[in-house]
């Protein structure tokens, strides 16, 4: 037993550092599995009915409704290892690749909707709303959102981030308007399933959707750095007074190192620095000082996982 176990409680209303984002990893896991379903179901749903009425069931990946959704059901799926590690180590965290994953799933769905919303509903309500579009093009992106900005990666995204995550939108952008203007129906390109040529010259249509991937892209990374800045100084504000004992600090990091030594695999031990980072910063103290702490806790934890 180490002289640690007996630090003293938090006090009324405050819990300990290891338990402050443990609402994130079981969130993380809702949403990836309620996102993943979504999306499967409707593109599978979709994939019958074209096999029903006698039409090539790859057509259907011609729709940017389709890739979009499929994009998203991939990045929500990379969520799920991540969030139950983080349930299993009371610390949810996640690589930036998975985050820019999910961003660019996010700008497509939400582009989704908002064509469907804006454009397709005038146009053809069918296509916009009925059977599984419904899913695709309101139900999902919907979820994504809901995801995406309740399960922050911790990450601020830059400008070159933004136009990063729209690039799989502009890409689609690109084949579609040299299938459907270049190539022509008529000489086995795709018919116009958008309506983007019928009433606007298409070099207009194309300007208006680069700029709505653009605009999405963008919005959707002040929003979400401006939320990030908020939580952050939620959690600093939760954390403890303004003159918590240094003392209580040193112990709460060696419980935190303590649980990741019990419950983590021995050879993939986690070093939360933003966690730490965040807590050297708010008291004045190094990161250095607090790992310290943290790296005896591990140890003595792998000792009593270990029965030594």
């Amino acid at each position: 037993m180490s002289v640690y176990d007996n630090r003293p409680k938090p006090s009324a209303g405050r819990g300990y550092i290891i338990a402050l984002s443990k609402w994130r990893s079981r969130l993380a896991l809702l949403a990836g599995i309620v996102t993943v379903s979504f999306s499967l179901y409707a593109i599978a749903g979709g994939m019958v009915y074209y096999a029903g009425i006698g039409r090539p069931v790859g057509e259907l990946f011609r729709w940017f409704t389709t890739n979009s959704n499929l994009l998203t059901a991939l990045s929500a799926f990379f969520l799920i290892p991540f969030a139950v590690e983080g349930i299993r180590k009371k610390h949810y965290s996640q690589p930036k690749w998975v985050a820019m994953f999910h961003y660019c799933g996010m700008v497509c769905t939400t582009l989704t909707m908002v064509f469907s919303l804006g454009i397709m509903s005038w146009v053809d309500p069918e296509a916009a709303f009925g059977g599984y579009n419904l899913y695709l093009h309101i139900l999902c992106p919907i979820m994504v959102i809901v995801s995406f900005f309740l399960v922050e990666s911790g990450f601020r995204f830059t400008l070159k981030n933004a136009l990063f995550a729209a690039i799989p939108a502009l890409l689609y952008e690109a084949i579609y308007f040299c299938e459907v203007v270049v190539i022509g129906k008529a000489n086995g390109g795709w018919e116009d399933m958008y309506h983007m040529t019928e009433y606007l010259p298409a070099a207009v249509s194309a300007l208006i959707v680069t700029g709505l991937a653009l605009g999405i892209s963008l919005l959707i990374r002040r929003l979400y750095n401006g939320l990030t800045t908020l939580r952050l100084k939620k959690t600093e504000a939760g954390l403890w007074p303004e003159d918590a004992d240094p003392v209580e600090i040193n112990i709460e990091m060696f419980g935190l190192g303590r649980y990741m030594g019990k419950h983590a695999d021995v050879k993939y031990i986690e070093l939360p620095l933003d966690l730490i980072r965040m807590i050297a910063d708010k008291y004045g103290l190094s990161a250095e000082t607090l790992i310290k702490p943290y790296m005896r806790g591990v140890l003595d934890g792998i000792e009593e996982k270990h029965g030594k």
